[in-house]
C-alpha cells in the first residue's frame, strides 16, 4: 500500500508540475513570443513590416500594453464574431514611446533637445504617431506625412523632388533649428557643378543660401530677386549705360561676387 501511495504521489506531482511547466510556456508563448501574434492570418502585413523595422527585437506587449478590461473586450469579441470584427487590439500611448526615446539611456536613440522633436512633440504638442507608423511598424515618416501639414513646403526642384525632407532638415540633430544652415547646403552642393555653376565652400557670399534661393518654390533667382535687396541699382547709370537691367548674373557671377563700397565704386 505504501508503494502504491508513493507511485500515487510521483504520478501526482509529475502532472501537477506537466501543467504547471504548461501553463508557464503558454504564458509565455501568449505574453511574450510574437510568433503568438502571427499565428493570426489577419497579422500577415504587421508581421512583415515589425521584422523590417528597428523595433524587431521587442515583444509585441512592450509597445501594445493593454489592461485586463481590452483583453477580455478583445476574447470576446473574437469568440463571438466574425474575426474582421474583432476591434483594434490597443492604441498606442504617447508615454510608451517616451519611455525608451527620452528616458536618457543609449539602447534607444533620444529625441530630447533634437530640433525636429523640440518643435514638433514640445511646442506643438503633436502626437508620435501623427508622424510615425506611416503603415504598420513602419516607423520613418515618408514625405507625405510631412507635407499633410506643411502643405507648401513640397520640393518642387528637379533634382530634389526624391530627397526626404530630411535630407536638408536635420529632425534628429541636436541644433537650435530646423532651418538648413549654408553648411548643409554645401554637404551637397559644394562637390556638384549645376548648368556650370559651381558652389565653392569658401564663397565670399555674406548671406545664407535660403535669404536668396528659395527651394521650395523659386530655387533660381530673377532680377526682382535680385531688387528685393539691392533696389538702388535702377538708379545706378552703370547699369543703364551697360543695359545691364535684365540679368544680374550676365556680370556678376552667382557664388564668387564680391560686394564693393560706394567710395570704391566713386573712385573706380
Amino acid at each position: 500500500m505504501a508503494r502504491f501511495r508513493i507511485i500515487a504521489l510521483s504520478i501526482f506531482l509529475l502532472v501537477v508540475v506537466g501543467i504547471g511547466f504548461a501553463g508557464y510556456r503558454s504564458y509565455q508563448y501568449v505574453e511574450h513570443d510574437p510568433q503568438f501574434c502571427a499565428s493570426c492570418h489577419l497579422m500577415a502585413t504587421a508581421w512583415t513590416t515589425w521584422k523590417q523595422g528597428p523595433h524587431n527585437k521587442l515583444d509585441c506587449h512592450v509597445c501594445h500594453q493593454q489592461n485586463i478590461q481590452d483583453r477580455v473586450r478583445i476574447v470576446w469579441s473574437w469568440a463571438i464574431s466574425d474575426i474582421k470584427n474583432v476591434p483594434p487590439h490597443t492604441r498606442l500611448n504617447r508615454r510608451v514611446c517616451e519611455d525608451c526615446h527620452l528616458n536618457d539611456k543609449t539602447n534607444w536613440p533620444q529625441i530630447s533637445q533634437t530640433a525636429g522633436h523640440e518643435l514638433h512633440v514640445k511646442r506643438a504638442n503633436l502626437e508620435c504617431l501623427s508622424c510615425h507608423l506611416p503603415s504598420l511598424h513602419a516607423v520613418k515618416p515618408t514625405t507625405k506625412e510631412c507635407v499633410t501639414c506643411h502643405s507648401k513646403a513640397t520640393a518642387n526642384i528637379g533634382g530634389m523632388k526624391a530627397f526626404h525632407c530630411t535630407t536638408c532638415h536635420q529632425f534628429t540633430a541636436k541644433i537650435s533649428s530646423l532651418k538648413p544652415e549654408s553648411e548643409t547646403c554645401l554637404g551637397c552642393h559644394s562637390g556638384m557643378s549645376v548648368k556650370g555653376e559651381t558652389f565653392p565652400v569658401q564663397a565670399p557670399m555674406q548671406f545664407g543660401c535660403a535669404d536668396c534661393h528659395k527651394p521650395h518654390s523659386r530655387p533660381l533667382l530673377t532680377f526682382s530677386d535680385c531688387l528685393g535687396c539691392h533696389p538702388q541699382i535702377t538708379e545706378d547709370r552703370r547699369h543703364f549705360d551697360q543695359k545691364a537691367l535684365t540679368r544680374c548674373v550676365d556680370c556678376h557671377k552667382p557664388h564668387s561676387w564680391k560686394a564693393v563700397t560706394e567710395s570704391t565704386v566713386k573712385k573706380s
